[in-house]
């Protein structure tokens, strides 16, 4: 079972982005920024992040970096799970900037399903992650998994200061237009999925 929204690049142009490979959790409050992603903004992630911990007994991690190092969504957030070795009530959320990507890894056992990340990725991560709103990708991610363990709606994060009205593209009229042009002269692809991650090995659907 896959939660993942992962942008792949074709061509060339993924080769001009320095790789990040699976990264040490090491970030204050559960934040790690790889990217400088956050700017002023880490401080509001980092409480979006504890108030979902102190509520539900979670602990969510957000990492961010440029590229998933040219593996897939999943197996970059899996194997950055396993590095960690994040226990099953451990939600890892990963952000790669310069690719538009973001992927969710989830144990099994977190007692999460695959409807209810996969309503969170929808309804408030990637709004976020499609308008380069980085810091509310992962607010949304901790007030949705947050929202669900209550058994509430899962809340639209507003856009931050500065981003895009919700509904509305990036500058120049569509999702590809913000990237560098020597993407887009390379070509984009924009594929979904979603990614769950079992007990052993991380992988795998949550039990039912």
């Amino acid at each position: 079972m896959l939660l993942r929204c992962l942008t792949a690049l074709a061509g060339t142009a993924a080769l001009l982005l320095p790789a990040e490979h699976p990264v040490e959790l090491t970030g204050e409050g559960g934040v790690t920024d790889r990217a400088d992603a956050l700017g002023g903004r880490a401080a509001q992630v980092r409480e979006a992040i504890g108030e979902a911990a102190s509520g539900e007994g979670l602990q969510v991690y957000a990492a961010y970096v440029r590229d998933f190092s040219g593996l897939d969504a999943q197996t970059w957030a899996d194997a950055t799970a396993e590095r960690n070795q994040l226990d099953a009530h451990a939600v890892l959320l990963a952000v790669a900037t310069a690719q538009r990507a973001y992927a969710f890894s989830v144990d099994a056992a977190s007692g999460l399903t695959r409807e209810q990340i996969e309503e969170i990725g929808r309804m408030a991560v990637a709004p976020a992650v499609g308008r380069r709103d980085w810091a509310g990708a992962a607010i949304g991610a901790a007030r949705g998994l947050a929202a669900v363990r209550e058994g509430e709606r899962i809340p639209v994060p507003a856009p931050s200061t500065g981003a895009p009205e919700a509904g509305e593209p990036p500058a120049g009229g569509g999702i590809e237009t913000v990237l560098p042009l020597a993407l887009l002269a390379a070509g984009v692809a924009v594929i979904c999925y979603l990614v769950v991650r079992g007990t052993q090995g991380r992988r795998g659907p949550p039990g039912t």
